[in-house]
């Protein structure tokens, strides 16, 4: 089908220069040369990424229908009939239509798929800009030269970048802060763009800015990334390095229109950075990447989350008000260890100790000393108000230790969704609850995860963590690994879908002797440490110790 697309392309591109020869509009031609050739050489990037077989159904329905709306696209520049242009828009709006339909059912929205996505979005307003130029409209008295300038935009940097920068976030397993910082960029400068250009000379210098600062960190990362290819690598990094020179241009031209000293004609423009970009970054990035073709982090994996969402307050009470207690018993957060099992884990190494207090939780008497990073302690005062009139992760300010007292409830699995949940519900000396943390088990691909979801007001956050050997003590971190692989990560979920947070955990919990052991709970948001949590565990019942 790709063979079939491609030909008609050609057939479609030669037609059009033939028709419109001698007088050969070159942004035209660099409309239909996204048109023919740069959307349709996309598609095996975007498409056919998800298991889901009604995703599989619009992706072939969307393939079948590429050549019709190509050849109208064609058709509306040679004849200046509106109506074929108007079919090239509504095929883009089918585009855009599968973009957030990805989006609404998309388990996790990592931020590299986002991007992707959002390129086929925005490729619908290259769509409008298309079909207001062929049909002559008058948008704002902007002239046809302007609007035609606008569709070449939306056809090229606002829908083609954000995909390369998508494909590039799923390669990169470092320097993921600052590709989360540019990406939002990318994502948000054609809007602030073309405002800028619509409403205020001082908005669009400042967008043409931060969009050259974005791009200059995206090949800063694809300078770092770890291609698998030498060819891929090559083309994608001669791209990088070509737009790193056009993109001055387009802000030496916003300059000169912030100040009204123009620099550059539009006709200059078109040539630089519009064929320039079409043959010198556009055509050999999308060669790289089809020979890199990079998969999702996510591919096959399967993570599971909790669909009991809290209410304003949480509490001790929370669960029975929504009757969602059941008489399971439960003794620990977890029946066996050995369910977590996998390649990087055996819960044979581990110390019985650890083994009988994730096993027998209730049998264990609980200290607990908080420790908030300086940076982050004014902060940490405004939200221990809050959690404590919700209830929920109401950590304290005191720097002593204090008692936590503990109990495990059963909690419905069918309201849940997950299997064998309970409820560890820790209150302090006050009876005030600390924590009300929803405990299961998924495993993915051969591994398992310990499963933890905090109801929060209206939302439910989902800490997943990796368990791994540390010695003989453990380690469960969200912190995923540098292939990008595994399901770990902490995560918000609401009723508009999962995102992944800047937030991960790790706790180390070790022996210190047959009955007494020791945890700590560090936390880093955007990388950065802001909470570590101190515990003593000590077994109120010696003869409840794990046998090994």
């Amino acid at each position: 089908m790709l063979k079939r697309n491609n030909l008609i392309s050609a057939v479609c591109f030669i037609g059009f220069i033939a028709a419109e020869a001698p007088h050969i509009s070159a942004a035209e031609a660099l409309v239909l040369l996204s048109v023919l050739f740069f959307v349709p050489g996309v598609f095996p990037l975007v498409f056919h990424q998800t298991d889901d077989r009604t995703d599989h159904t619009f992706e072939n329905v969307l393939l079948q229908c590429y050549p019709a709306a190509a050849l109208s696209a064609v058709l509306a520049f040679i004849t200046d009939i509106s109506f074929f242009a108007l079919l090239w828009w509504l095929y883009t709006i089918l585009l855009a239509m599968y973009g957030v339909v990805r989006l609404w059912k998309t388990n996790i929205h990592r931020i590299e798929e986002t991007s992707v996505i959002f390129g086929l979005i925005y490729l619908a307003g290259g769509g409008f800009w298309f079909f207001a130029y062929v049909s002559e409209m008058d948008i704002m008295h902007f002239g046809p030269l302007i609007i035609l300038l606008t569709a070449v935009h939306f056809h090229y940097s606002a829908f083609l970048i954000p995909i390369f920068n998508g494909l590039l976030g799923r390669i990169i397993r470092e320097k993921r802060v600052r590709y989360g910082w540019s990406t939002g960029i990318i994502l948000l400068s054609p809007l602030l763009i073309a405002m800028g250009i619509t409403f205020s000379k001082t908005l669009d210098l400042f967008a043409v800015g931060m969009y050259m600062a974005a791009l200059y960190i995206n090949a800063y990362l694809v300078f770092r990334a770890p291609f698998q290819t030498k060819a891929g690598k090559l083309l994608i990094r001669t791209s990088s390095a070509v737009l790193m020179i056009t993109i001055c241009f387009s802000l030496i031209y916003s300059l000169g229109v912030y100040r009204e000293e123009m620099t550059l004609t539009i006709s200059q423009m078109i040539w630089i950075h519009g064929t320039v970009n079409a043959c010198g970054v556009i055509l050999p990035a999308l060669a790289g990447w089809r020979v890199e073709n990079p998969k999702p982090f996510d591919e096959h994996c399967v993570q599971t989350f909790s669909r009991i969402y809290g209410k304003r307050t949480i509490g001790n009470d929370f669960l029975a008000d929504i009757h969602a207690v059941t008489n399971d018993h439960y003794t620990g957060l977890i029946d066996e260890m050995k369910d977590l099992h996998s390649d990087h884990f055996s819960a044979e190494k581990l110390t019985p100790s650890i083994l009988s207090f994730y096993e027998q939780t209730i049998n264990y008497d609980i200290e607990a000393k908080v420790t908030w990073s300086a940076w982050f302690r004014p902060f940490a005062r405004i939200y221990e108000r809050f959690s404590r009139r919700t209830g929920q992760i109401h950590l304290s300010m005191n720097p002593d230790w204090y008692v936590m007292h503990g109990e495990i409830k059963g909690v419905d699995s069918s309201k849940d969704g997950r299997k064998k949940v309970r409820a560890w519900i820790r209150t302090n000396e006050k009876q005030e609850t600390i924590f009300t943390a929803l405990y299961s088990v998924n495993r993915s691909n051969g591994e398992g995860y310990m499963n933890i979801s905090l109801p929060l007001p209206f939302s439910q956050m989902t800490g997943i963590l990796k368990p791994y050997h540390h010695k003989e003590s453990l380690m469960l971190t969200s912190r995923r690994r540098k292939s990008g692989a595994g399901d770990e990560g902490i995560y918000l979920q609401t009723k508009l879908g999962t995102y992944s947070l800047p937030l991960s955990e790790t706790f180390l919990i070790t022996a210190q002797g047959e009955n007494r052991l020791t945890a700590v709970h560090r936390m880093w948001l955007f990388g950065v440490a802001f909470l570590t949590v101190n515990y003593r565990i000590t077994c109120s019942n010696p003869n409840s110790l794990y046998k090994s």
